[in-house]
């Protein structure tokens, strides 16, 4: 109790011994920062209203994007405005947390140039239509945030704008790249399925006077979707010829603003092409015993060849070996959500990593969101203070050949499952997802830090390993390895991609010889790469971070540093710009 009185004493001290005109700046230009990170957040939710509903930022549920160019330039204006603001600011009078919100905000605001003067996704990619058209109705009718018929007055306003949306569509898109086309035309028959099927059954506890006029919008939205099926299919998809890839200059952008990371390009660069190497020398050195096992009739040290070629064979081989014990296609989802399970379990009875409160269902991704990630994350957002979490799991093709989905099936062994799992469902960016949206601020909660999300869990693999999960088993192991191995094949990949001009051919290549995927896997990594830009570089970018920091707590508390200790700080403070996280886990 004394000491606590003391503390206020000295600050009551402090505050009467600093200048009061000092006090008084501070607050004016707090204010100031407030004002405008208020104006430009209601900007940035009214120009794009379905994602303010993902967000729980209900004031625009009744609106819809409006992607012409009057309104494009409008928005754009107002972005400069806000940045010729933000300038003009006295950092040195902002609060600490506000300089922080502040470096964050400017990162905010290129990427929306990004947006508005490169990326011009309302022009050159479909699949901007698409995602529009699911999340303005599926997050109005799915999100129990409001009563049921409020709800669907707001959806209903919603499809009454969607034919002009699809107006807009035609009217503005030019020459998209292929694959942007052709992902769009996939999902298309299960959006419209979904109006059809679904929003029925989700409206059925509506009244009459309201579900009524919702059913009537959709009936009409259906007829404009179909119409609108058969234009990307006959007059948009030959004439997309456009490049997907961004170019050095703004994928350099776009990862930088993404991750904020301090480390140059070119270091990330060799450090990857050490990685790739290292990897594949441990890989090797795990699998020779099991080899010898497997093969009793090889004698591995009499093997005559270049030292990759023996080291690609004694590698696959084993692989071979360990990937024909593989989950059948039904059984995918429901394994996952088992190791899932398993690695809570383990979490809880090691405190390897902290568990939240919130549980993480794991299901199958509904078919109309398929076709840009295998998985897809779902929960409350950043203004939500409850809700549930879902991870969903993208499903093996209904059109795939038997031998394609037995090739996909054997990338996803029984082994490789658990790890992946791990990285990329639980404790995967769940974790710090959900200690990020608890304890930061409003911008920091918004827009968390994409490549730290990422890297955690790639950080997190080998700890779990180390710390035995899996009981020490060599064929987990190598899994791990093959997994970190994919991180860094995956951030090298990505810069080639939209910073170089690797071709599909080649890519496969090298990520099945070099990196031991299947065929089948290494075609998913390329669409997800080529129309997730920089997303395939952020793990590997937010890992080498964390192992920098890492390096700077050892430096700093030298014998006192503890792993375990290190690893609770970097989840449990959530997603922060790396300036701030550095303060937290190396002190």
């Amino acid at each position: 109790m004394m000491k606590s009185r003391f503390l206020v004493l000295g600050a009551a001290i402090f505050f009467l011994l600093m200048p009061l005109s000092q006090i008084m700046a501070q607050s004016s230009e707090d204010a100031k920062f407030q004002k405008i990170l208020d104006t430009y957040l209601d900007d940035y939710w009214k120009f794009y209203p379905t994602s303010a509903t993902l967000a729980g930022f209900y004031k625009y549920n009744d609106r819809l994007e409006d992607p012409s160019q009057s309104n494009i330039d409008k928005r754009d204006e107002a972005v400069k405005k806000i940045n010729s603001d933000i300038i003009k600011l006295d950092r040195s009078k902002l609060s600490t947390e506000n300089q922080q919100a502040l470096n964050l905000l400017f990162d905010c605001i290129d990427l929306e140039f990004v947006q508005l003067e490169n990326l011009l996704p309302w022009d050159y990619n479909p699949l901007f239509y698409n995602d529009i058209i699911i999340n303005s109705l599926h997050s109005l009718l799915t999100k129990d945030f409001a009563p049921i018929d409020t709800r669907v007055k707001s959806a209903t306003e919603r499809a009454k704008q969607i034919p002009n949306l699809i107006k807009r569509a035609k009217d503005n898109l030019k020459t998209p790249a292929q694959i942007y086309t052709e992902t769009a035309i996939k999902q298309m028959p299960h959006i419209i399925n979904f109006c059809r099927n679904e929003v029925p059954e989700l409206v059925a506890g509506a009244s009459e006077p309201n579900k009524q006029p919702l059913l009537s919008e959709i009936n009409k939205v259906i007829s404009t979707l179909e119409d609108y099926q058969r234009y990307l299919q006959n007059e948009l998809l030959p004439k997309s010829t456009g490049n997907f890839r961004l170019g050095p200059e703004v994928h350099r952008r776009l990862i930088q603003r993404l991750s904020g990371s301090a480390i140059v390009q070119e270091e990330l660069v060799n450090r990857a092409a050490a990685d790739i190497k290292n990897i594949r020398r441990e890989m090797l050195l795990v699998c020779i015993p099991l080899h010898r096992m497997m093969y009793p009739e090889i004698d591995v040290d009499k093997l005559q060849g270049d030292q990759d070629t023996i080291m690609n064979g004694i590698i696959k081989n084993v692989f071979n070996k360990i990937n024909i014990i593989h989950p059948t296609k039904e059984e995918l989802v429901d394994r996952i959500a088992a190791s899932a399970e398993n690695l809570k379990k383990f979490g809880l009875a090691t405190k390897l990593f902290p568990i939240p409160l919130e549980n993480l269902t794991v299901k199958p991704m509904p078919a109309y969101f398929t076709g840009l990630s295998p998985f897809r994350l779902s929960g409350p957002g950043p203004y939500e203070a409850q809700g549930s979490y879902a991870m969903e799991i993208s499903l093996i093709p209904d059109n795939w050949s038997e031998e394609k989905v037995k090739n996909l099936l054997e990338e996803y062994n029984n082994f490789y499952l658990e790890v992946m799992t791990a990285q990329n469902v639980f404790p995967g960016s769940f974790v710090p997802l959900v200690y990020t949206r608890k304890d930061s601020g409003l911008l920091f909660k918004i827009f968390p830090n994409q490549a730290l999300l990422l890297g955690w869990p790639a950080y997190l693999q080998e700890h779990l390993i180390f710390t035995g999960y899996g009981d020490y088993d060599l064929r987990l192991r190598l899994n791990q390895l093959k997994l970190m191995l994919k991180t860094v094949m995956d951030f090298q990949m990505d810069l080639n991609i939209h910073q170089g001009g690797i071709t599909k051919e080649q890519f496969i290549r090298y990520l099945t010889v070099t990196g031991f995927q299947t065929e089948a896997e290494a075609e998913r990594k390329w669409d997800y790469l080529v129309l997730n830009p920089g997303m395939g570089a952020l793990p590997y970018v937010g890992l080498q971070e964390i192992l920098d920091l890492e390096k700077d707590a050892q430096r700093t508390k030298g014998q006192d540093f503890d792993r375990s200790e290190f690893l609770l700080k970097l989840i449990s403070n959530g997603a922060l710009p790396l300036i701030q996280l550095r303060s937290v886990v190396t002190n």
